[in-house]
């Protein structure tokens, strides 16, 4: 804390300094005429450029001085000459630190080993940093000062940086898409008398001048029915919802919506809107379909598996020893192996290939796994081993292996997409009888299988808890998985071949849901006996208005919605919804 008081004291003498020249630094001007990137890209030998930007890098020479100036483009390099801008400047340019913005106007010229650099001509100083900067730009590691104080994430890590300009333009291209498509873009109300649309707990708010509560809104869903009604036949909004729920690396309270609604259109039609929309965007954001998977996640796993070897009973990494000493030899032999593979494994993937990264880290728990397992029979005899306990030891060493499978390919999102019915997808896993069973024996075997069941999950759930923890984690690849239980989704219509499912979507992408889609419903009889049953006789649950709406006539219509920041972390690489999200709900101090 001194040095940092310390650091910013010396800023203050430098600002007042200036100030003494008459060198006020905040009340400058200057506009630059190209970016950086600008610059460096349309190289001529002794071009006049003018660029502006932030100090990144600072190397004093004696009689001259070369800084880094970087922008929201691009970095370039701009080198002082005493003997050019004269003592008097070249004494105010010694008063610049590392944070400072300058504006700078020179010629380009070519240094010695080939940067292209600006010889600076005139310089403005246009603001004074008055606090050092992070790590001295070599990247801010903390991972809540990076989340609380994202303009010093911003500042030193360029990939974040990357990633949010690169979630700017997703949602650039997701509106052109819907654009191109005649879809109107609508804004519907934040604050709503009734929260309805979604199962979720809403946040409340106090409307002074009305005198009543307000709910922030949980979905878009209904007001985007009432505009149908209206007539307006295609439509779309990208907007904000609030959920007073948990926080994940999945979930945050606060995050943005997309949801879309075509009149005569069926959750079919919705299914290739989704498909075109999400490989459009990623064809001209990322210029691929090949999506890596997030280094973080990959290295999670990594450890998590070196863990689980580790923490095996001593007696399972060594499959004979003469006596106590020659055992502790062996064992940690055999352990020092796995550890030095691990570690240079964990410090290479730094920079090598994630799929290599994944399937590097399979092959040393198939070396460590696979003698063990043959030694197995005769350790389980030797020391008296229960065979469970021997099972359990190695099931975390299964669950990682397990995971870095899954993350040992990318993610294609090349068309066709496939397509697997609910039903199905449950019954490979759960057992072609899962549907004819009785409910006490379909939750004991999801239970049996590694379920998370809740003793108050009614028979729906049971089956849900089978797909969200089993199924739905494999989907790596694009998914629409079709026909969900009615139950799930009130609001759209039954399936005519089997009334217990409805004409629903769910599009899964890297083992998460990322968009459903409906086939709506518009029965406004069928859709208030619903919403009655999921409301429990509760009336002021019910949005009276929204039904009355629906007695106006909608028309037969498609409708999705994609959670835009789960969309990014997908594209994007990224494994916490905090990634991609500039400012993420944490907190208070």
């Amino acid at each position: 804390m001194e040095d940092t008081n310390s650091l910013i004291e010396q800023r203050k003498a430098k600002l007042k300094s200036l100030e003494a020249r008459s060198i006020f630094p905040f009340k400058n001007k200057f506009t630059p005429a190209e970016t950086c990137q600008h610059a460096r890209d349309n190289y001529t030998e002794g071009r006049e450029v003018s660029v502006a930007g932030r100090i990144t890098a600072h190397r004093d020479m004696g009689k001259s001085m070369f800084i880094d100036v970087r922008d929201q483009s691009g970095r370039i390099q701009c080198y002082a000459q005493k003997n050019v801008l004269g003592e008097e400047q070249f004494l105010i340019f010694t008063h610049l630190d590392l944070g400072d913005f300058i504006g700078a106007k020179g010629t380009l010229f070519t240094t010695k080993t080939g940067e292209i650099s600006i010889k600076l001509a005139s310089f403005t100083i246009l603001a004074k940093a008055l606090r050092p900067p992070p790590g001295k730009w070599h990247g801010l590691e903390d991972t809540e000062t990076r989340y609380r104080q994202r303009y010093l994430d911003l500042i030193s890590n360029l990939d974040v940086k990357d990633v949010m300009l690169k979630r700017s333009a997703i949602v650039r291209e997701i509106r052109n898409f819907f654009h191109d498509r005649g879809y109107v873009e609508v804004e519907t109300p934040i604050m709503q008398a009734i929260p309805g649309g979604a199962a979720a707990q809403p946040f409340i708010t106090k409307h002074n001048a009305l005198g009543c509560d307000f709910y922030l809104r949980i979905a878009l869903e209904l007001y985007h029915k009432r505009l149908l009604v209206g007539g307006v036949d295609r439509l779309f909004e990208i907007g904000k919802n609030f959920r007073n729920e948990g926080l994940s690396r999945k979930h945050n309270p606060e995050f943005t919506m997309l949801e879309a609604y075509c009149a005569y259109g069926d959750y079919e039609t919705m299914m290739e809107t989704v498909e075109s929309l999400i490989t459009s965007v990623a064809q001209k954001v990322l210029g691929k379909l090949i999506v890596e998977r997030p280094r973080e996640e990959v290295r999670a796993a990594v450890i998590a598996a070196y863990g689980a070897i580790i923490d095996l009973p001593q007696e399972y990494l060594v499959a004979d020893y003469a006596n106590e000493d020659e055992f502790g030899k062996e064992y940690h032999l055999v352990k020092n192996s796995f550890d030095e593979r691990f570690r240079d494994l964990l410090t290479r993937g730094i920079g090598m290939p994630i799929c290599d990264f994944a399937s590097e880290a399979i092959k040393i728990i198939d070396d460590a796994i696979e003698p063990l397992r043959r030694e197995l029979p005769g350790l389980a005899k030797k020391y008296n081993l229960e065979t469970n306990d021997i099972e359990l030891s190695f099931s975390n060493i299964k669950k990682a292996r397990a995971k870095l499978k899954l993350l040992e390919k990318p993610i294609n999102l090349t068309s066709p997409w496939r397509r697997a019915k609910y039903k199905d997808l449950v019954r490979e896993k759960a057992g072609e009888d899962w549907f004819e069973v009785t409910p006490a024996e379909r939750r004991q075997r999801a239970h049996d299988l590694g379920a998370e069941i809740g003793k108050e999950y009614e028979d729906f759930e049971v089956t849900g808890a089978v797909f969200e923890k089993l199924i739905e984690p494999t989907l790596i690849n694009p998914t629409f998985v079709t026909h969900v239980p009615k139950e799930l989704v009130p609001l759209a219509k039954l399936t005519p071949d089997d009334p217990t499912t409805v004409e629903v979507f769910e599009c899964c992408i890297n083992g998460q849901e990322v968009s459903p889609g409906y086939t709506e419903q518009n029965d406004p009889i069928a859709q208030r006996a619903t919403l009655e049953h999921q409301a429990g006789g509760e009336q002021q649950k019910l949005d009276e208005d929204f039904l009355i709406a629906l007695e106006h006539g909608m028309p037969p219509a498609g409708g999705i919605g994609i959670g835009i920041d789960r969309l990014c972390m997908m594209l994007l690489g990224q494994e916490s919804i905090r990634d991609v999200i500039l400012f993420p709900q944490l907190k208070p101090r």
